[in-house]
């Protein structure tokens, strides 16, 4: 499904002394299949921008408008359960959405809200999504997901979004608190199941390094607008203009800057790490 917001603006505290603007006239397509990559420092709007996409805040009147795919999100005939099946989020400590008895019950029921189906399809469907997340079915199905380690809390609360089959998954901040073997699992897990269980991965991220690796398109939110939307590559060139805006860049980005500086050599590299190892190769095989 294509994603097509136009001129959306949005304000918290309307008509009140505390009145704040957190988007500002934006303008965001996405296609299809794409894996679009948001940043942007705290409170530039992203996160108030991604809980649009499946109506967990509500276009304000004449504020802007959302389509994806035939979801037109300014119109009240809008059937908000059928989108948010299609639209599937994920948020910041994914974990703490656990709430049923059993692990089986908690990622079920997207299931029983969104779907009528038989019981033995309701219950493949879930195994399917159980398995998918490299869990093992027959030991966790019937375990309080409060008994799990952090990391199969955090496994079982992506099943319970992903066995909907949503066409795009959006992720807040989904790697937080995890450490580096965890947040490589994490990604590793998400390249498996894109094509499979979703379609469009959108990921809303601090943590550049991730961005350069997984991202095909990045938008970089600013003051609730959107500074930048363009490829990766092009947009670890900006080192100083993203620096200036509260923004990291990934390792491999300030490499390439300190050896541009330093040397005069210009390593042309997409940044992501193998990328960026073989081109520098190459350099040192040349000097």
């Amino acid at each position: 499904m294509r994603i097509e917001v136009k001129n959306l603006t949005y304000k918290y505290g309307v008509n009140t002394a505390f009145e704040v603007t957190a988007l500002n006239n934006v303008s965001l397509t996405v296609e299809e299949g794409e894996y679009l990559g948001i940043v942007g420092h705290t409170g530039s709007g992203k996160s108030t921008f991604v809980q649009h996409l499946n109506a967990l805040i509500r276009i304000q009147k004449g504020q802007g408008s959302i389509k994806i795919g035939d979801f037109d999100l300014t119109s009240k005939k809008c059937d908000l359960k059928a989108l948010r099946s299609k639209v599937g989020m994920l948020f910041q400590y994914p974990e703490y959405q656990l709430f049923a008895e059993t692990v089986e019950k908690d990622v079920a029921f997207g299931l029983e809200n969104f779907f009528d189906m038989s019981e033995e399809e309701k219950k493949q469907r879930v195994k399917d999504a159980i398995i998918a997340v490299g869990l093992d079915y027959g030991k966790i199905k019937d375990r309080s997901p409060f008994e799990l380690s952090g990391g199969q809390k955090r496994r079982v609360a992506i099943a319970g979004v992903i066995v909907t089959k949503p066409e795009i998954l959006v992720l807040d901040e989904p790697v937080a608190g995890l450490d580096p073997v965890g947040k490589r699992e994490l990604l590793d897990f998400l390249d498996e199941i894109k094509n499979d269980f979703v379609k469009t991965i959108i990921f809303v991220t601090h943590d550049m390094n991730i961005v350069s690796e997984k991202c095909s398109r990045v938008a970089v939110f600013d003051k609730g607008s959107i500074k930048y939307d363009t490829t990766v590559k092009e947009l670890f060139k900006k080192t100083d203009e993203l620096k200036e805006i509260g923004l990291d860049v990934p390792c491999t980005a300030y490499l390439v800057n300190q050896i541009e500086k330093r040397y005069g050599i210009t390593v042309d590299t997409d940044f992501t790490i193998k990328d960026f190892a073989e081109k520098t190769a190459k350099l040192l095989k040349k000097c």
